[in-house]
């Protein structure tokens, strides 16, 4: 049993006496002076009082200090020479007070009751070492100045045992809707300096994979879509850019970690120890990962994954294992490789003609890209309509 799974089980079912924790909030923040005060009222709003506010600011040359001054001794401000978002949270660990930390971002809004739910989780049951909630999009019109909210790209209310699992496929816990035990910060150690992007997700498995936590089902915050730049000074670039950094740091990211992972930290608990998945897990933990490596873009990787499985487990795919398969490409960007590059679309052949597996996966990968025929009918995208509709066909 993996680190995390046995944590996890030991924990399961205690229960511990309400505790009385101090909350620090740091906010990093770089040339935001535009939004910080809306993120920082909606801190001074919470109806469960922050015991501390941090404005870390990486070498801002707009107005945010004096934005920041505004609010008086409610918030403490210190200011660094620009180093990028991680070296700002790693400088800002060190100097908060309080044992739970909650790190929020510059640009988006925390719900008034968002301290008070995750905390209230925390302060019932001190074994956990993290609590998280749901978020929602939103922008603000620029006419009327009205705040629209809409649905997030991957957002879920994770079962305690699926956390780490669901962190795989992507980042769907956010910092400002996350508040961490600090002895947990601790333990895992320090942010990435080298990622200027995403170290934030990076973290997150981190912490996931170590530590016992829980997410809410109601919504905590709100995360600001706005056309600014993003990265430290050394490293700025446009919304337009952001998917191409993603797909960089998330090979970063992802390729070491798969590399470490064993086959009971792949596959959730509930499907590791359910004994009817006992002959072909091993085999799902393949499937998975060849899914996580998909999700990020990583193609290559994921059809070697795939190629590699024993054709002895059979090929008859489990509703896990198929679920598995058709998540791989629900990143809309994520599906470009596969139906432009003919490098990734002859691998894609390669497997399909290996062993029935082979087939199977590859029919299952064609069954996936259904929904990007309805998208691209819908947009009368008629380029994507041919790729697709041929990547389907050949996958039959």
């Amino acid at each position: 049993m993996c680190l995390q799974h046995a944590r996890f089980e030991a924990r399961k079912g205690q229960k511990g006496e309400p505790v009385s924790d101090r909350v620090s909030v740091i906010l990093p923040t770089y040339n935001r002076a535009d939004l910080i005060s809306d993120t920082l009222d909606s801190l001074l709003k919470q109806t469960r009082p922050i015991d501390e506010i941090l404005v870390l600011d990486d070498g801002s040359t707009d107005a945010t200090a004096q934005r920041v001054a505004a609010f008086g001794d409610k918030v403490r401000y210190h200011r660094k020479e620009n180093g990028g978002k991680a070296a700002a949270l790693n400088l800002a660990l060190t100097m908060i007070e309080g044992n739970c930390v909650w790190i929020c971002d510059d640009d988006d809004l925390v719900l008034p009751d968002a301290c008070e739910q995750l905390m209230q989780a925390l302060e019932t049951d001190p074994e956990l070492e993290f609590c998280a909630g749901l978020h929602e999009d939103f922008f603000t019109d620029p006419k009327s100045g009205e705040i629209i909210r809409k649905a997030p790209g991957y957002s879920k209310a994770s079962r305690p045992d699926e956390i780490f699992s669901d962190a795989l496929d992507g980042c769907h816990i956010f910092q400002p809707g996350l508040i961490v035990r600090k002895s947990l910060y601790d333990q895992v150690g320090p942010f990435d300096e080298s990622l200027t992007r995403s170290q934030d997700y990076q973290m997150l498995l981190r912490l996931t994979r170590q530590g016992v936590g829980r997410v809410l089902p109601q919504t905590v915050f709100l995360h600001r879509e706005h056309q600014g730049t993003r990265g430290s000074a050394k490293e700025r670039f446009s919304i337009e850019e952001s998917n191409k950094k993603w797909i960089k740091y998330h090979r970063q990211i992802i390729m070491p970690l798969l590399a470490d992972l064993s086959d009971d930290e792949l596959v959730p608990a509930r499907i590791w120890n359910d004994p009817e998945h006992a002959e072909t897990r091993a085999r799902s933990a393949m499937i998975r990962k060849g899914s996580v490596f998909g999700r990020h873009v990583l193609w290559d990787e994921a059809l070697e994954a795939w190629c590699a499985i024993d054709p002895a487990f059979g090929d008859t795919l489990s509703d896990y294992e198929i679920q598995l398969i058709r998540i791989s490409t629900s990143y809309g960007l994520g599906c470009a490789p596969l139906l432009e590059s003919a490098d990734i679309k002859q691998k894609v052949q390669q497997l399909k003609t290996s062993s029935s597996l082979g087939r199977q996966v590859v029919r299952q990968l064609g069954r996936s890209m259904y929904w990007r025929i309805k998208a691209a009918a819908k947009e009368g995208n008629i380029r994507d309509l041919v790729q697709v509709g041929k990547f389907i066909l050949a996958s039959r």
